[in-house]
């Protein structure tokens, strides 16, 4: 069955094409770096450099998370109508790379923040060395 978000031509052509091959970028990423979990702050950081779209980094309700912008947040654009979301770490849900449309009400809010000071450039640099071109 086709999703009625999918249909109803909620996302663009572009938009399916970015899911799908952050769904591979994704697949083929380790659970650990040097014995630690890979996080999304790392993660969306390198599917966005793949995927030559912006990350932004905030809270997923009380989560603190980062996720991707399929399109650029342009001037006065953010307050009133947001692009949709590529969240590559869903938190607490399956799939885990999800294509999500903001107009809809979700269970939990988007709330972006100001850029995280804590992420670890050694991981986003190997994932990149690591994963190749796509």
């Amino acid at each position: 069955m086709t999703p009625y978000v999918v249909t109803s031509e909620r996302f663009t052509q572009k938009e399916l094409s970015l899911w799908r091959i952050a769904k591979e970028i994704v697949q083929d990423v380790p659970d650990q770096f040097d014995g630690e979990d890979i996080r999304c702050h790392e993660l969306a950081r390198v599917v966005a450099s793949y995927l030559d779209i912006p990350y932004q980094d905030g809270r997923y309700g009380f989560v603190e998370h980062t996720w991707l912008w399929t399109t650029p947040l342009e001037g006065e654009l953010h307050r009133w109508k947001l692009p949709n979301i590529l969240d590559v770490y869903v938190p607490g849900q399956v799939p885990q790379v999800q294509l999500i449309h903001t107009s809809t009400h979700l269970p939990l809010p988007y709330l972006w923040g100001p850029p995280r000071i804590d992420i670890r450039e050694n991981v986003v640099e190997s994932l990149w060395d690591r994963l190749g071109p796509k």
